[in-house]
């Protein structure tokens, strides 16, 4: 696990903790983000089921609705995640570098 915060979500004490993401977590979000509209609301939503654990002070998990968050709590969330811009550029896929021995083997033919 990666960030931990101590949070009222709802009006309850909540331990959130947030995973550390690896590079398939990224690539998951990629339909989620190159449909072309400045809508994230499917970003988060999966970002806050999928990388966060919610627990009570006695560190049992609970369950929070996500869906009905107000936008303070979600504000709150949303900083322990990267945003949505970053994730973007860390989805950009670049072009395959020629393999140095490829190219000056076939040079002279």
């Amino acid at each position: 696990m990666y960030k931990q915060k101590k949070l009222k979500i709802n009006d309850t004490p909540t331990q959130v903790t947030a995973k550390r993401l690896s590079f398939f977590d990224i690539q998951a979000t990629a339909p989620l983000l190159m449909n072309g509209n400045l809508d994230f609301s499917d970003y988060w939503r999966y970002a806050f089921s999928h990388w966060l654990d919610f627990t009570n002070p006695d560190d049992k998990p609970i369950n929070i609705d996500i869906e009905n968050l107000s936008p303070e709590d979600g504000i709150q969330l949303a900083k322990l995640l990267p945003d949505p811009s970053e994730v973007m550029g860390w989805l950009v896929f670049r072009e395959a570098k020629p393999d140095e021995s490829d190219t000056s083997s076939t040079g002279d033919q």
